[in-house]
This record gives C-alpha cells, sequence and structure tokens, in this order.
C-alpha cells in the first residue's frame, strides 16, 4: 500500500481482502472486522488470542490485507470507526420490515465501500480499454449471471459490440476466439468460480484484454485481470456472498463505468441510441382506431 489509504476505506479493504487470506489470517481479519473498536484498544497478542492463532499471523495478516504491520492498521481503523455512522455489532431484526432495513442498508454500505476503494487510474484504463475493443465478451455465472447480461446490453446500446452467452461451454469457446483487438469483461462476486476464471485465463491467453468485476482483492480471477474492479457485497466471507448478498454493487460499478464510456465518446453513444430508439419504436403496437 502506497501511503495510507483514503479515510473510511480501511474496513472496506479487510472486508475485500479477507478472501485472499489463509484460514489462521481469515480468523484474524474477521476479529477485525467484527470488533473493530476492541482491535483499536488491542495488542497483536490480544487479537492473537481472539483468533486462537500467533501474533506472528496478525501481523501478516495485517501486511497481506496491505498495511505495513498491525500498528499502521490500528492507527487508521481508529480513525475509520471514528468517522462510520454504521453502528457496530447490530442485531438481526426479526420483523420483516426490519430485514428490509437492514438488507437496504447492507446495500449502501456495499455502494459506500464501492466507492471507497475505486481507484481513478483503474476508471481511466477500464474506459480505454473499451473503447479500444472491437468487439467485448462478458462473461458471468450463477448470481453473477444477470449482471453480465445487463452489461452486454447496455454496451450494445451505445454501439459497442458486445455479447454476454450463459452456457460455460459456449463462454470457453468465445474467449478463446477473442484477439488482442478485443475484450473480456468478467462478472464474478468470489472471483473463483471454475468455469468463470478458466474463461477469463483463455481470454488473456489470446491476447484479450481482461476487465473483472469482482467483491474480493486477491482472487483467482484479479490476479490475472487488467484491471479490476472490487464491489463489496456487504459479505465478509465466501459464505455470506454466496447465501446473503445482491449484485446490485456490482450493478452499479458496471451501469458507472459505462456512463464514463459514454462521456469519453458521445457522439458514438448518440447515433447508437438513436437507432436503438428506432427499433424500440418498432415494436408498440399501435392502439386499435
Amino acid at each position: 500500500m502506497n501511503g495510507n489509504p483514503e479515510p473510511g476505506s480501511v474496513p472496506a479493504l479487510i472486508r475485500a481482502g479477507v478472501a485472499g487470506l489463509h484460514p489462521s489470517e481469515q480468523r484474524v481479519a474477521q476479529v477485525f472486522i467484527d470488533r473493530p473498536e476492541w482491535t483499536i484498544e488491542a495488542s497483536a497478542q490480544e487479537v492473537a488470542d481472539a483468533a486462537d492463532t500467533s501474533r506472528a499471523t496478525v501481523v501478516r495478516t495485517a501486511q497481506h490485507l496491505g498495511f505495513s504491520g498491525y500498528p499502521q492498521l490500528r492507527v487508521l481503523l481508529a480513525r475509520d470507526v471514528g468517522l462510520s455512522t454504521r453502528a457496530v455489532n447490530e442485531t438481526e431484526p426479526k420483523d420483516a420490515a426490519g430485514v428490509v432495513r437492514a438488507v437496504v442498508r447492507d446495500v449502501a454500505r456495499a455502494a459506500d465501500d464501492l466507492a471507497l476503494l475505486l481507484n481513478g487510474d483503474d476508471v481511466l484504463r477500464g474506459v480505454e480499454l473499451l473503447l479500444a475493443a472491437q468487439s467485448v465478451l462478458v462473461i458471468g455465472n450463477g448470481l453473477s449471471a444477470p449482471v453480465a447480461m445487463e452489461a452486454a446490453m447496455r454496451l450494445n446500446a451505445i454501439g459497442r459490440s458486445a455479447d454476454a452467452p450463459m452456457d460455460h461451454v459456449a463462454q470457453g469457446v468465445r474467449a478463446r476466439l477473442l484477439g488482442p483487438q478485443d475484450l473480456c469483461i468478467v462478472v464474478s462476486g468470489t472471483g473463483s468460480t471454475r468455469p468463470t476464471v478458466q474463461a477469463a485465463r483463455a481470454a488473456r491467453d489470446a491476447g484479450a484484454g481482461l476487465i473483472a468485476f469482482t467483491a474480493f482483492t486477491g482472487s483467482p480471477l484479479t490476479e490475472i485481470a487488467t484491471v479490476s474492479f472490487v464491489s463489496g457485497l456487504g459479505a465478509s466471507s465466501f459464505r455470506d456472498e454466496i447465501t446473503r448478498t445482491t449484485r446490485l454493487s456490482q450493478t452499479i460499478m458496471v451501469n458507472a463505468l459505462i456512463r464514463a464510456l459514454i462521456q469519453a465518446d458521445p457522439e458514438s453513444a448518440r447515433l447508437a441510441q438513436a437507432r436503438m430508439l428506432d427499433v424500440i419504436g418498432e415494436v408498440f403496437l399501435q392502439d386499435p382506431p
């Protein structure tokens, strides 16, 4: 990590980095996540005892999360806990309205995490890759498939040739047919889904650029991507990512990047949108006389 992260971003950085840690380090990171205020006051040995591991593991965990060591993590966590308005140790709501409010808060937190983790150079690189691409292959499986479909649809709507095959065999075949002039966009919550990562590797081997949308840093997908956008899904573990979360923050990021693409080439987008509206206008039935 070069310098200090942006104010408010430390909890997001910890949540995003959990999946790339070893099991003993994940236990340490979970202590940071579950007990941030206690962590600020605790020694490395106390954290180690809480996570049933060694003091050295606590230090390595902080370093693997991108900090110089546990002291820097504590100081920056103290800074960001003071900035946070989110209640610590919230209890699970019992009524339906409470559950809905909790989900909305989780989505809002995920969107905040996304903004905090966003890197301006990565955004610029992503837009450049999209501008230069002759064709775009969008890959997403499982819960990520709808995000991939929407990305392809919105790219086509602004004149960028894109497709999002749903079958993972078709994804692999299409990935191998890409070339250096093409781009592959991959959406994966965990960044570890086997068919998704295999297709992504095939695209990179073919010379195509690769934009990854995922929830965790240090995943197999981010390791091979040309540029990655870590969109927190409000989950601190793979289990929560699979069973409890939505893909709304990734959808937001996809739409935001496409909006930036439109701004970079407004005339092409305008002409394509005009053609799209012509097509849409032809599909509506006339009112009966």
